[in-house]
């Protein structure tokens, strides 16, 4: 029994005592299915180097990708773009890197949205410059919890890029980035206030915020 706000300090089951027991925990995982323990173990691998590593981790990240896990298809996205020559793999066309985005995005990875939302406003990495769709990923991956993204659809507002302006949206967007731990979210908060953008004018508030919102991120 017991809540569901209890550690698992009291079964040593549930808490793995060393890394041994928790790639044990993970590979048991994977024998079930599990695409979130084939992507982290995947990614661990990778880190670990040699060519071996190379080639299962990438094996387990692909596993996690035809499960649609939204984390390795980003991944193999980017790799398939940068190329890996630990495992003979060439740099992919423009086309083919945006398919994959494409794929990431619709299983639900942010960082995959980001950067397509970054992709469509630069006009890059194969996709035509669309800053109406730039803006639409940026707003809903802010949605999602993505700081940068809040940064840059604020800024959009902010500028009337892509939309006509909107100070107090872009105010929303850059105090919603700072909430997520963006310091340059915070940094944009103070100027709003300052200059009375989205917000009353108030030098009060501004320097409050700088005295507390920016020096707690600073500190991190």
């Amino acid at each position: 029994g017991g809540s569901p706000f209890d550690d698992g300090t009291e079964d040593n089951r549930i808490v793995p005592t060393n890394m041994q027991e928790a790639m044990d925990a993970f590979h048991m995982a994977i024998d079930l299915g599990d695409a979130d323990a084939m992507y982290l173990v995947g990614v661990h691998r990778l880190t670990q180097g040699g060519r071996e590593n190379y080639h299962s981790g990438t094996k387990l990240i692909e596993r996690a990708a035809d499960s649609s896990h939204g984390g390795a298809l980003y991944y193999l996205a980017l790799l398939h773009l940068n190329g890996e020559p630990h495992i003979g793999l060439q740099p992919c066309p423009l086309d083919e890197f945006a398919e994959r985005l494409d794929r990431a995005v619709e299983a639900g990875s942010i960082d995959a949205r980001f950067v397509r939302g970054h992709s469509y406003y630069h006009g890059t990495e194969g996709y035509p410059q669309n800053l109406k769709k730039a803006l639409d990923d940026f707003v809903q991956a802010a949605d999602e919890g993505h700081a940068d993204s809040a940064v840059s659809a604020g800024a959009m507002y902010h500028n009337g890029v892509g939309t006509l302006k909107d100070h107090r949206k872009a105010f929303e967007l850059y105090q919603l980035a700072g909430e997520l731990g963006s310091e340059e979210g915070w940094t944009n908060v103070v100027d709003c206030w300052r200059q009375g953008l989205g917000v009353p004018k108030s030098e009060d508030t501004a320097r409050y915020i700088e005295e507390t919102m920016l020096k707690k991120t600073n500190s991190k």
